[in-house]
Formats: C-alpha cells, structure tokens, sequence
C-alpha cells in the first residue's frame, strides 16, 4: 500500500525535519530545504498551523513528498491526511494511533528506543520506524534490529547530522531525519544557510 513512500524515503536518504516556534520561520526553512535538493520535508505538529504548511508545500513543491511530525492524536491524524499529508511521524509507540493511522490508509512512522517496542509495533503491521533519539539509541541497533527483522525499515532522528549521516547509512539506515541543524543554519546564515547546509547533506547521500 505504501510502497510508493518507502521507496522515496529510502531513495532521498534524508528527511528535513522542520520545528520552529513560528508559521513564518517553518515555512522559510523548508523552502529553503528543498531549494537546497531535500525531496521529503517533515512539518512537526509543533509548528503553529502545522497541517496548513504541509498543504501549501504541498501544492507549490509538487514533486516534493510532505509529511507531519509528532503527531499524536487521532484528531490530528485527521487534520493531516484533509491537508494532504504523505506520511505520519509518532515519537513514541501508541497503539490507538498506530492502529488508527492504518484504518485511515496512511503511512504511520513510530518512534522508538527498543528491541522490544520493535517487536511490538511490528506485530501490529508496521513495517518503517523512527528510531528515536538516535543519539542515545546509536548506530548498533540499527543492525541488530535488522537481523531479526530483515524487512523493517529503518529512520534515525536525533543526534544526525550533514557530518554523520553517511555513517548512518552504512550502519544500515534507510533513511534520516534532521532537525536542529536546519534551524542553527537559519540562525546563523538565514535561509541562505539552510539551502548550503542541504545541499551537503544531500551531496554526502547519493556518494
């Protein structure tokens, strides 16, 4: 069913990972992100008027895949999915979601820390997670998930940056979420920065 989004998730590598404080801000940097070659962009319900930004960056970037961040209720499922959203992204494991996420036919993308939370989502039909913080969880899991579970798919956020994620695919990642980075590049050099800082990371991606 999903086969279309997992192939551009693992295909692009690397996730933009948008969380600011302001419509105005979020919007500027995920411009700027896939002026800087970045395919997929994640919009976090965090982000005032969340929904509303996957709609517009959905509608003026059409070859751009949009999907929605710490999402965690069934109501903001709904909201994301009315707004065009390609995909959801959980932090944490929660059973109602997920399975709800299923009976709406979208893509839920869970978060989580453990062999034993892998094993409890993928019972439940899921087949691509977010391992997450990545720093803390670190690259080993990455392999010993998949030597159990050879078809799983595999998104570390937390802790990746332009100057790892080559690493993280090596280790096994299918692809990789960054998030703070983007938003100390617009700090420092505005939306100039973030374009530069995407397009490395891209260039360390397809090598």
């Amino acid at each position: 069913m999903f086969e279309k989004i997992y192939n551009t998730l693992k295909a692009e590598k690397a996730v933009a990972v948008i969380r600011t404080n302001t419509y105005e801000e979020a919007k500027e940097i995920s411009i700027a992100a896939i002026e800087g070659e970045m395919k997929i962009i994640e919009v976090t319900m965090s982000v005032p008027n969340a929904p509303k930004l996957i709609k517009e960056l959905k509608e003026a970037h059409k070859g751009t895949c949009v999907g929605a961040g710490t999402v965690l209720t069934k109501d903001a499922i709904d909201e994301c999915i009315e707004n065009n959203a390609d995909f959801i992204v959980s932090p944490c494991i929660d059973e109602e979601i997920i399975n709800y996420a299923i009976q709406r036919k979208v893509l839920i993308i869970p978060g989580l820390m453990t062999m034993s939370e892998l094993n409890k989502v993928y019972k439940l039909g899921i087949r691509f997670i977010k391992v997450f913080p990545g720093s803390v969880v670190g690259k080993g899991f990455i392999g010993a998930a998949k030597s159990i579970f050879p078809d799983i798919n595999i998104m570390p956020t937390g802790g990746v940056n332009k100057d790892n994620i080559s690493e993280w695919i090596q280790a096994g990642a299918d692809c990789s979420g960054i998030g703070s980075d983007l938003n100390k590049a617009f700090k420092t050099s505005g939306a100039a920065g973030v374009k530069e800082y995407c397009a490395e990371v891209i260039g360390k991606v397809i090598c």
